[in-house]
Order: structure tokens, then sequence, then C-alpha cells
């Protein structure tokens, strides 16, 4: 498995050229869609991960098939990745690309885990507040977990804020056994 580091080099250098071409929604959508084809289409994945399929034989795939439809800057990738023997790796590859996209439009994306369903109220009041704070766009998702038993988990890029009853329960429950009682 590629690492999560490499897959982001791939990603960042095909979001400079996409940007300096101008044309970083469409290499966006063009990766989404390959990696979408690669997910469910075991015999593509086959094709460009079987060693015994020749390079020349993949290249001209790529040239006569995908080269027309596909911009100079995801096209390139394809090629490098080919050469490189790292055609397997695609789908991780698209999806750092994903993410650096993403933030260099200004997005994020908010996963909200609660124990019961949010109202449409309360989740644009929680994206409002997001707004404010992080001064980006935010992409809410909404989750139901009854396992938290009150309130809600918050994931913002790398950060997660923890405001559930079944984690303050969890502390209880650890500081009461840290503690000593002397009798």
């Amino acid at each position: 498995m590629i690492s999560v580091t490499l897959a982001r080099r791939y990603a960042r250098a095909l979001l400079h050229l996409a940007q300096k071409h101008g044309s970083l929604d469409v290499a966006e959508d063009e990766l989404r869609e390959i990696a979408a084809l690669a997910r469910r289409d075991a015999r593509v994945r086959r094709f460009f991960e079987t060693p015994g399929i020749a390079r020349s034989e993949k290249i001209d795939f790529l040239e006569k098939s995908w080269k027309p439809r596909l911009s100079r800057p995801v096209y390139g990738l394809l090629m490098v990745l080919l050469r490189r023997r790292r055609l397997d790796h695609l789908i991780v590859i698209a999806d750092e690309f994903q993410k650096l996209a993403e933030q260099a439009k200004g997005l994020s994306r908010i996963r909200i885990r609660s124990a019961v369903p949010l109202s449409e109220a309360q989740a644009q009041q929680l994206t409002k507040a997001l707004v404010a704070r992080t001064g980006r766009a935010i992409v809410l998702t909404r989750e139901v977990d009854p396992s938290l038993i009150g309130g809600a988990v918050v994931s913002l890029d790398h950060h997660v804020i923890d405001g559930t009853l079944a984690t303050e329960l969890w502390r209880i429950r650890r500081r009461l056994l840290a503690t000593r009682v002397h009798g």
C-alpha cells in the first residue's frame, strides 16, 4: 500500500499543475471519475495492476481511450504513474488530491456524529458558527450514532471535538478508578 505521504506528493504536483493551467475544477472532476471507475470495475484495476500486461499496451490504451478526454495535468499524472508502476495507487492519490483541491478552494468538510438527528436549524446554526470560526466554506455531513448517548462529535480537518455523554462518562469512570480510597 502506498503511503499517504507519497500519495500527497503526487496530489500536490497535480494540484500545482492544475492551478497553473487554470483547470483545478476540471482536474478534480476527471480524477474523481477515474478513481470511481477504478473502485467499481475490477477489470480496470486488474489491467493496470497486472505486471504481465506490457507497459506499451497500457500506454496505447491511455493514449487512445483517455488522452482525448482528459486535461493535460490529469493525463500527465496517469502517464507518470504508469511509468513508475504506481497506477495501482491511483485511488489513494485521488482521495488526497480531493482534500488538497478543497483546501485550495477554501472549503472544509465537517462531519458531525450525534446521538439524535440534528434539526435543520441546528445544522444551519452549527455551519454558521464553523464558517465564522474557520473563515472557510463548510460542507456538513451529519450522522446519527445512538451509542454516543447524548451530545456530538465534530470532526474538522484533523481536529476532533468530542462533546458526547459517552466520552464524559468514560472520563468520570477513569477518574474514579484512579482515585484511592483510604480506609
